[in-house]
């Protein structure tokens, strides 16, 4: 092995281990606020939990609308100016984000209250226009925290962003979930408390970050003398701003056009099952933390091989350690929708599995839009994310009249993969990481194969729970042992070595 491999394989050996220390964190997390989903799901009827999910979705799409790219761009700049103790720059640019997070939160806020007093199509009525309307305080609210967050990070404070992300967050929602109930389950109230616990969020999150900027002689610095670094922040955050409009198209724009043909209802059939179909993406999304400082050492390194090798090692790791997820979201759909959220919920199954199959998708190529950004290749990402919005929209309006629900989630479905298969297509032509690995190619056959396998026994011959669950652990088991020392999981994870069982397993 070459000096140069060597190094890139310790820095994703050094990943990988790092981030499945986050991967637990975050799945714990993830367990509590999809326990609260279903706690949701089953204490309002069924058009009070589409009127309150379509708050919700209008608070994704806002939380981005409101930052409109420049969010992205204070994540970048914020740490690298604190970095370089430039902190009139740090501190202008927290100031020109903020700014522009209140004013346009309160605009956007605006623009619904008229959108409501003017009974405008594709708008909840009534008591489901009240929950709209408290719900969208959200918003900005969750987009100032997510900058202080990031904040936070510069100064190193995991411990600080775990407790407010992983321990605070879910436990407002369960607190909110519990205010509901007590009245008696009432999507107004279930707002507020909502409302209620993103204030107290924030109001904490932004306590801890002045008191970092006072800490470190910041914060003293008087506004005079701040500066907001415009051209470059612009430059960089400008193309970036595509990625924030495929979001809002695949929650915000098609969830407005199904309440507009189907009412509450259908919103209600996507909305209960779309957190669950999201867990799909919960590896990359913790894997992605660390991936990304990684790679961009490998690539400022000018190390075409240890990046090659850290991209599809990091690849394979998500596809086979997601696949768990994709099969009880995929396969097990028809037995798992009605046990979780109801009868009533029966039809989301299939909503649910078409869902399932596009965040796989990604998962499969994963990481291809974040390469793109470490070696400045913005114009692939850009035209990627058009190719995804476009397809998003035409599929939405063609399919949701006629199929309503499962319209939305085939035209989302596709949009994804269409989007993942264009960036990966980019990325391959680009001969920045040369061809994909026979090895790679291997684990995907492997999981084809076996979600074939286990979506014949969910959905053709459907016994019950507890044999559909064994299907899915002999068949995880087994893609385990089969990928084991493609993954290298011996050395990766030394631990495994103390557990006997599972060290036979690996084949260590």
């Amino acid at each position: 092995m070459t000096e140069s491999a060597g190094s890139g394989q310790q820095d994703t050996q050094r990943q990988l281990r790092g981030s499945g220390l986050l991967l637990l964190g975050r799945l714990g997390s993830k367990v509590i606020n999809f326990g609260v989903q279903v706690a949701i799901v089953r204490i309002l009827t069924k058009d009070d939990f589409g009127a309150f999910a379509y708050g919700l979705a209008i608070v994704a799409a806002g939380e981005l609308l409101v930052k409109i790219g420049l969010g992205q761009g204070a994540n970048r700049f914020i740490p690298y100016h604190f970095e370089r103790r430039e902190y009139p720059q740090m501190l202008g640019i927290l100031a020109a984000v903020t700014a522009m997070i209140v004013g346009l939160g309160l605009l956007g806020w605006l623009g619904l209250l008229w959108i409501s007093s003017n009974e405008v199509s594709g708008f909840p009525a009534d008591n489901g226009a009240l929950v709209v309307l408290l719900i969208a305080f959200l918003a900005p609210l969750q987009a100032f925290d997510s900058i202080m967050v990031q904040t936070l990070a510069c100064f190193s404070k995991a411990r600080q962003i775990v407790i407010r992300k992983h321990v605070i967050g879910p436990g407002l929602r369960v607190a909110a979930v519990a205010c509901a109930f007590i009245a008696g389950g009432s999507p107004a109230v279930l707002a507020a408390a909502y409302l209620f616990g993103g204030v107290v969020g924030v109001v904490l999150c932004t306590t801890l970050v002045i008191r970092q900027l006072y800490e470190h002689d910041i914060l003293p610095l008087a506004p005079a003398h701040w500066r907001v670094p415009w051209a470059p922040l612009l430059r960089y955050s400008i193309p970036l701003i595509s990625n924030d409009v495929v979001v809002i198209t695949l929650t915000g724009v098609t969830t407005v056009l199904l309440m507009s043909t189907g009412g509450e209802a259908a919103v209600a059939a996507i909305r209960s099952v779309a957190p669950a179909a999201a867990l799909n993406m919960l590896v990359a999304q913790s894997f992605v933390i660390l991936f990304l400082p990684s790679a961009t050492r490998l690539f400022a390194r000018e190390d075409k091989a240890g990046l090659s090798h850290h991209h599809w090692e990091s690849v394979a790791w998500v596809a086979v350690l997601s696949f768990p997820l994709f099969v009880m979201t995929f396969a097990v759909a028809p037995v798992l929708v009605p046990l979780l959220f109801g009868s009533a919920y029966a039809d989301s199954a299939l909503i649910l599995a078409v869902l399932a199959l596009g965040s796989f998708a990604s998962v499969l190529m994963a990481f291809n839009g974040e390469i793109l950004q470490v070696v400045h290749k913005t114009k692939p990402l850009v035209w990627s994310n058009l190719l995804v919005v476009l397809t998003a929209i035409l599929l939405a309006f063609w399919l949701c009249p006629p199929l309503g629900a499962l319209g939305a989630a085939i035209a989302v479905t596709a949009a994804r993969i269409v989007g993942v298969t264009a960036r990966q297509f980019f990325l391959l032509q680009s001969d920045v990481l040369g061809p994909v690995p026979a090895t790679l190619k291997m684990i995907w056959l492997r999981l084809a194969v076996l979600s074939v396998i286990t979506a014949l026994v969910g959905w053709v011959w459907q016994p019950n729970v507890f044999v559909q669950l064994l299907v899915v652990g002999i068949a995880c088991l087994w893609l385990l042992r089969a990928c084991a020392r493609t993954l290298n999981i011996a050395d990766t994870f030394p631990e495994v070595l103390r557990i006997p069982w599972l060290a036979k397993l690996v084949s260590a």
